[in-house]
């Protein structure tokens, strides 16, 4: 008799609760193991998540640019490419903006920065600020424009820069698009290629499960439990505005599509649970465009153009989370934002966020820049900084989710003005 087999998303949400509470268990604050005793293990309890995410980062790199190249060299023309590409990035920046202006909102009401000023500055944190001083220099807008087209291909590659790949990937789709006989030999390389990378996939997932409990346990014995209840308002405020983008996401769909959003949330429920327990898009992304293809049945040309791209700008959980502790830390360093100031604010996030680098800890360093720009304090980053793991697992599942609802709606848009 064999046993009844447990449904992928299940299994994942199951490591999930059981990483969880072996990390509230193991965390030394609640005074069961000392940090001396349980630091030499914890590389062993993070080791399947190593695995699983050094699997499909190895491959995110190809996989984004062969995905984008298909994906546009599956359209009929420039034409289509300018009409799906347009429509994409007017809807990242819209949901973006929508993002900003409710953890602005929210901040302003709630004013968590006030409820904790007089807790939060006599308290010690260790601070992380030398991780954030190796920021490089800050570029002006034309030198970021222009580094955007690649000098050194694996310097990009060595690096992760997004933005140039993704750029790399569409110039090779309209390379195969308008030169469709000389780009037959490298077309057929790439479809090997994405069919590789698939594999891959596939075969990480079943490391998935161990992968999820281990990052999960270790993510909680790192968390501080007493800083987190003394940022509770913020962190509650936080979560509060990434809940209501979901609410947001789910109008969106059913505006566009006429489709139930519940099912929807339904059928890629594996990509948010994932999220979380990595604090990475684009390591994600590999499954995410599974998903697109096998579970939504999206258009190929869609799901390979549309979510390598908004794992790249498309940031709107990212984009919350910076507005909300914008506005708190002024709060609690009592500095004032006046409404111009707050409308410059919603500008300046909107802006950072696209072309965030989708890969844990990233945000910090983005919003020491817009703190910079706003002169309030970049120490009270150190604040942030022991709940920050915690509250970038949870932009990150809206962030793919994000992503995932764009890509729906944009197959929906595109198959009804094919049929027109």
């Amino acid at each position: 008799m064999s046993l009844p087999k447990i449904a992928f998303w299940k299994q994942i949400l199951i490591s999930l609760v059981l990483g969880l509470a072996l990390g509230i268990l193991l965390n030394p604050e609640t005074g069961l193991i000392t940090s001396d005793a349980i630091n030499p293990y914890l590389s062993w309890l993070k080791l399947p998540g190593d695995l699983f995410l050094n699997l499909l980062q190895m491959i995110m790199i190809p996989l984004v640019i062969v995905s984008i190249a298909l994906g546009v060299s599956s359209l009929k023309n420039l034409k289509d490419l300018w009409s799906l590409g347009s429509k994409t990035l007017f809807y990242f920046i819209f949901t973006t903006i929508v993002s900003v202006s409710i953890g602005i909102s929210l901040t302003t009401v709630t004013k968590p920065g006030y409820q904790i000023q007089s807790k939060i500055q006599t308290q010690t944190i260790t601070n992380p600020m030398s991780t954030l001083e190796k920021k490089e220099k800050e570029e002006s807008i034309p030198e970021i424009i222009a580094n955007i087209i690649p000098k050194n291909i694996v310097n990009v590659w060595s690096k992760q820069q997004m933005l140039s790949i993704v750029f790399l990937g569409m110039i090779l789709g309209v390379f195969f698009l308008t030169s469709k006989e000389s780009g037959t030999a490298l077309k057929a390389f790439c479809h090997s290629l994405e069919s590789f990378c698939l594999w891959v996939v596939s075969t990480a997932m079943k490391l998935a499960p161990l992968a999820v409990f281990g990052l999960m346990s270790y993510a909680m014995i790192q968390i501080g439990f007493s800083l987190v209840f003394g940022l509770l308002t913020y962190i509650l405020t936080v979560l509060g505005g990434l809940f209501l983008i979901l609410v947001f996401y789910s109008f969106m769909v059913f505006f566009f599509t006429k489709k139930n959003p519940f099912l929807f949330f339904n059928q890629i429920r594996e990509i948010p649970i994932l999220g979380f327990s990595t604090s990475s898009s684009s390591s994600v992304l590999p499954y995410s465009l599974k998903i697109a293809k096998e579970k939504l049945r999206l258009k190929e040309s869609v799901a390979d153009f549309v979510l390598p791209l908004g794992a790249t700008i498309n940031m709107d959980g990212t984009a919350l989370y910076q507005a909300v502790a914008t506005v708190f830390l002024s709060q609690v360093y009592q500095i004032e934002l006046s409404s111009v100031e707050l409308f410059l604010l919603a500008g300046t996030v909107t802006a950072a966020s696209i072309g965030t680098a989708a890969t844990p800890g990233v945000g910090l360093v983005i919003l020491s820049s817009i703190l910079y720009t706003f002169h309030i304090p970049i120490e009270g980053i150190t604040i942030l900084f022991g709940v920050d793991r915690f509250l970038d697992m949870c932009r990150t599942s809206v962030n793919l989710t994000g992503d995932l609802s764009c890509a729906f709606i944009m197959d929906h848009i595109w198959k009804e003005e094919k049929q027109l």
